[in-house]
């Protein structure tokens, strides 16, 4: 019996196994690295991947079709990742076994990745994420309905049939126990709730909060706890790459879904030692495999044992690259900014900032003309004290949600932002 049992343990890690399908099935990846004058052979451990090119986006942009490595006949979904306001989309390529079979073997043989939702079968999910194009409803979608057996309600991020306050009438009418959205559209949900006729979004009862799509700030998390009176958790993912990290109920730090994804630190010249970009391979997709994907966000790797007891680094994002604001000591993120503005009495979350030569302009929502001074000195002194920021402060009427993502920081007068 061990004899049949060796023989049907497959012989090569899913990180060779990706590889050899991409330099095999997709014209690209073979081309690429040959180039490099790399064959699958030599991939077979993590150690290994340094071997490999990069994957940078602006070589997929020209090729809705480039990442294609299975015939189009057996592809069954497609969505496409809008990035940047003004560049080109990418196409990712979906088989039958990609999102049925490879997409969900982690949630339905690995107990540790579906624990990390705490979401049990037959639990109520409200999925408040996009259906349309995107793929991070339906991915979600799929996790908690297949993957787990939990009844999840597609309410959508906003539209014709679930338009944010019919949202809130169903969530209370039916009192589920977790919703799944961005942290934006959650703030929006919670000061809709007196026009939906709640008093409170506290009333519909969440036992979890979780949000995807944007990145968010320990003090935002801590104002949307308070709203909505649950936990809030995080999930790291993008369209690209699809699930990348899960907040556990120590909620300090992402651990990596390992299953689905191998992330590298790669590091960087301009910022702090231990700081790099986050690179990814996909190891589940094979309609379109993806090699060293340099998703353009910073983070760095956390050693330290997490109490929960699951092993291995957890992940600490910081930033996108773009979102980094000078500063004289060093370039600060956003999410450094985030922390102190949302820890101030009187900011409102829908506050942009719009760097400017030698400082920074805050944008606000506007507030009564009395509260305005205090307001107005707190922000500068706090920015100017914590990282040496000269600071404006401009009251503006026309900040709130947008019915996208939220994007803190403004360059040269648009509000393009980031599928993530």
């Amino acid at each position: 019996m061990s004899f049949l049992r060796e023989k049907l343990r497959p012989s090569a890690s899913p990180l060779h196994q990706i590889v050899t399908h991409a330099y095999y099935r997709n014209p690209f990846y073979r081309t690429k690295l040959s180039s490099a004058g790399i064959g699958p052979d030599q991939i077979h451990r993590a150690e290994e991947l340094g071997l490999l090119p990069f994957t940078a986006r602006e070589e997929l942009e020209a090729d809705p079709w480039i990442l294609l490595a299975v015939p189009k006949d057996q592809l069954v979904q497609v969505h496409l990742s809008t990035g940047t306001s003004g560049r080109h989309p990418l196409y990712i390529f979906f088989t039958w076994e990609d999102l049925h079979v490879r997409g969900l073997m982690p949630l339905v043989a690995e107990a540790p990745a579906a624990r990390l939702l705490r979401i049990e079968e037959g639990e109520v999910v409200f999925n408040a994420l996009p259906y349309e194009v995107s793929v991070t409803g339906l991915a979600i979608h799929r996790a908690l309905q297949d993957g787990i057996g939990a009844c999840v309600v597609p309410v959508g991020k906003g539209g014709f049939y679930a338009d944010p306050e019919k949202t809130l009438k169903l969530m209370y009418a039916l009192r589920g126990d977790h919703l799944f959205t961005t942290p934006s559209y959650a703030l929006y949900l919670a000061e809709l709730a007196a026009g939906a006729g709640i008093a409170n979004p506290a009333e519909i009862g969440l036992r979890s909060l979780w949000l995807v799509g944007e990145l968010c700030s320990q003090a935002l998390r801590r104002r949307l706890e308070g709203l909505w009176q649950c936990p809030v958790f995080l999930y790291y993912g993008s369209l690209e790459a699809g699930p990348i990290g899960l907040e556990c109920s120590m909620r300090d730090g992402f651990h990596v879904a390992s299953s689905f994804v191998q992330v590298e630190i790669v590091p960087c010249t301009d910022v702090d030692p231990g700081v790099g970009e986050i690179v990814v391979t996909v190891l589940w997709r094979h309609a379109a495999p993806l090699l060293r994907f340099r998703t353009g966000d910073l983070g760095r790797w956390d050693p330290s044992s997490c109490r929960c007891g699951l092993p291995g680094p957890r992940l600490r994002i910081l930033g996108r690259r773009e979102d980094l604001i000078a500063a004289p000591e060093r370039p600060r993120f956003a999410l450094e900014l985030d922390e102190v503005l949302l820890s101030l009495s009187g900011v409102s979350p829908w506050y942009r900032l719009q760097p400017e030569a030698g400082g920074l302009r805050v944008l606000l929502p506007a507030v009564p003309d009395g509260d305005r001074e205090s307001v107005v000195e707190s922000i500068q002194a706090n920015l100017d004290r914590r990282f040496g920021l000269a600071s404006a402060v401009e009251f503006r009427g026309d900040l709130g949600y947008s019915g996208g993502k939220l994007v803190r920081v403004i360059r040269h007068g648009t509000e393009g932002g980031h599928d993530r």
